[in-house]
């Protein structure tokens, strides 16, 4: 089966605010991993200006998801892919955090306080996230295994991977043995 690119464009759910080719950038994880392997216009693969504020990277993020989105309350992404980390946190939406509980207007917000480093982000918020046609979480490895059952089996209203949870769409879970290890 043929795929065709020319249709795609490529958000990140979240992004640290380093250099593109900073070892921690999302970008760069994806663009190694999968992106550089595809026909994906460019232009249709959507960075973050980590050249400013994270404030005004946010706002610009926004700007750029709105333009494809226009007039709409909330984009209505196809899928959004997300990870898991071992304290069930999902894009840098960090259980305890405030951003957890965001429902303004914003669809993309900084964060400059992350509990994990680095500290200053942006991320697309829980109702963008529900928004979308399709959620597939991904979580591989044993420091998972504790945080699945609390997320899947039995929702724990503390971890903001138990949040995500489409409003008009499909939820998906892949996870490796040591990740259901505890299922």
């Amino acid at each position: 089966m043929e795929c065709d690119f020319a249709h795609w464009h490529v958000f990140y759910a979240d992004e640290r605010c380093v250099p593109l080719d900073h070892e921690d950038s999302n970008h760069r994880a994806c663009s190694e991993a999968f992106l550089s392997g595809t026909s994906i216009p460019p232009a249709q693969i959507y960075a973050i200006n980590a050249c400013v504020e994270p404030a005004q990277a946010a706002l610009e993020y926004q700007e750029s998801l709105r333009a494809l989105f226009p007039e709409i309350p909330l984009p209505k992404l196809d899928v959004a892919l997300l990870g898991m980390g071992p304290d069930g946190h999902t894009a840098s939406l960090f259980p305890n955090h405030p951003l957890v509980q965001y429902e303004g207007p914003d669809w993309v917000v900084p964060i400059e306080d992350s509990p994990k480093p680095p500290a200053c982000r942006i991320t697309m918020t829980l109702p963008v996230l529900n928004a979308a046609a399709n959620v597939a979480f991904l979580a591989t490895g044993a420091s998972k295994a504790e945080v699945i059952p609390r997320v899947v089996a039995d929702p724990d209203p503390l971890l903001p991977c138990s949040l995500v949870r489409p409003t008009v769409g499909n939820l998906l879970w892949f996870v490796d043995d040591a990740a259901a290890a505890s299922l």
